[in-house]
């Protein structure tokens, strides 16, 4: 579905037109629930709107901001604490009171792997390792981020594909429950609320199922699933 054919089917849901409803008002409906679906789909599947994006290390420096489009939470830190290491190591979660000074920071932790951790606090990231000093891209962290916003409500590309390699379009499926759940917010937000339809009021269900579909999928599309093992094959008639 396209941003054109979304627009459609959101007035033909709404029984409105380009005057009564907007094409500037339904954008900020369709990025404000195209983000609230993107989250519960996370929520399913934590490989899905998932990406790298490295950061440089500075000498001394133990807070890092997150980046601006994180969707929800932090997936995944890496370091490199030296710009001869060959490799980034992964850091594990610590709860962290932010009492510690430097010297006692240091003094419990270490750049060694399994000595170091990370805590999260004021939506950024903070290290806890030893000295750190300047390493261009010596960090490196995976999160998920919000599918891209619609520019408009006239476009002409499938909303399913991704704009980039690091931003992602809204999975097929969801098209329709997009649609549906502006409608639904449009007629509740009337001074005299809408009725709802029968497919409106079955908006929860339907989406339930839609992230149980989701939950199988990864960033590519593909379903995701277990292998079965020779045996199994061979006990289900498969040519083995």
């Amino acid at each position: 579905m396209t941003g054109t054919q979304l627009a459609a089917l959101v007035r033909l849901k709404t029984s409105t037109n380009s005057t009564t409803f907007t094409n500037a008002d339904m954008l900020v409906y369709v990025n404000l629930f195209k983000d609230e679906i993107a989250s519960k789909i996370v929520e399913r599947n934590n490989g899905m709107f998932l990406v790298p994006s490295t950061f440089n290390l500075v000498a001394d420096q133990r807070e890092y901001a997150f980046p601006d489009d994180m969707l929800n939470r932090l997936h995944k830190f890496e370091v490199k604490f030296a710009s001869s290491d060959s490799r980034f190591q992964s850091t594990y979660v610590k709860d962290y009171s932010g009492s510690e000074t430097e010297s006692e920071i240091t003094k419990n932790y270490t750049n060694q792997q399994g000595h170091f951790a990370h805590t999260i606090r004021r939506r950024a990231l903070y290290v806890l390792s030893g000295t750190i000093i300047a390493v261009t891209n010596g960090g490196r962290i995976w999160y998920h981020v919000f599918p891209a916003d619609l520019a408009n409500m006239t476009g002409s590309t499938d909303l399913g594909v991704d704009p980039s390699t690091t931003t992602f379009g809204i999975p097929r499926q969801f098209h329709e429950l997009l649609g549906r759940r502006v409608s639904i917010e449009y007629k509740q937000n009337k001074p005299k609320p809408l009725p709802l339809n029968a497919l409106e009021k079955n908006y929860e269900v339907d989406l339930q199922v839609a992230l149980d579909a989701a939950s199988h999928i990864d960033n590519s599309g593909s379903i995701i699933g277990e292998l079965m093992s020779e045996v199994d094959q061979y006990n289900a008639g498969w040519d083995v």
